[in-house]
């Protein structure tokens, strides 16, 4: 059964903090803004993506001539975490558990969507198996089996930590010639499971660090310019 997908207020939100603008919109061929503050996106368990945060949004960013396109380079950095545990008890089967983080993000321009759409800036799937088979054999000194009980569990924890940057370039044309909104978004999936049902993502201590499953985009920026006779 899938779980219904929550997504709660943001820990941080990414903010537009610097625009250049260096003439009016109309008169605009190129345009950036740039974001340092970063957002965490908060836990959504079960299977699906998160709801839409926006990146950025510029209301009157530039303008098209009769034929012209507009491409746009999105730039971010992206951080996961995946941590899952997976608990086997001797003799009792195959137990096994995963973690996953995965952001996506795509630009928009008066609400369509620029080519190819929405594109994974960070994914990771880390799935762990554990099957425990212990055994007591041999004989007594009076040539008897021996008898013994094996008791106890194992389990095994997995945590990883990575961030990277990457960037994407996008494309929408031929756009009418007026002044153009551009928004940006993204999502993100954060989901952990045991033994294939759906659970709430485990946390810890391994080693100093906080193992928890997480994703969150830390600088981002978003290059935009007009095109004239851009082919795809």
């Amino acid at each position: 059964m899938k779980s219904t997908i929550a997504f709660s207020s943001l820990i941080l939100l990414l903010i537009c903090s610097s625009a250049a603008y260096a003439q009016s919109p109309a008169s605009n061929k190129a345009f950036f803004v740039s974001g340092t503050e970063g957002i965490k996106f908060a836990p959504v368990n079960g299977d699906g993506w998160s709801a839409p945060v926006t990146l950025f949004e510029i209301p009157e960013a530039l303008k098209t001539s009769n034929v012209g396109g507009v491409s746009a380079i999105l730039s971010m950095e992206a951080a996961l975490w995946t941590y899952n545990i997976t608990e086997a008890i001797n003799l009792g089967g195959k137990s096994s558990s995963s973690s996953r983080a995965a952001i996506k993000a795509w630009v928009e321009i008066d609400g369509k969507k620029m080519e190819p759409g929405k594109v994974v800036f960070a994914d990771r799937l880390q799935a762990t198996g554990l099957d425990v088979n212990l055994y007591c054999s041999g004989t007594d000194s009076l040539g008897g089996p021996i008898t013994c009980d094996v008791t106890g569990d194992i389990t095994l924890e997995l945590f990883q930590r990575t961030k990277n940057a990457n960037s994407f370039v996008f494309f929408l044309g031929p756009l009418d010639p007026t002044i153009h909104r551009v928004v940006v978004k993204a999502q993100a999936l954060i989901e952990c499971r045991a033994n294939g049902v759906a659970i709430d993502c485990p946390k810890a201590i391994l080693d100093g660090y906080r193992a928890k499953t997480a994703a969150a985009i830390g600088k981002a920026s978003l290059l935009i310019e007009e095109q004239q006779n851009f082919g795809k």
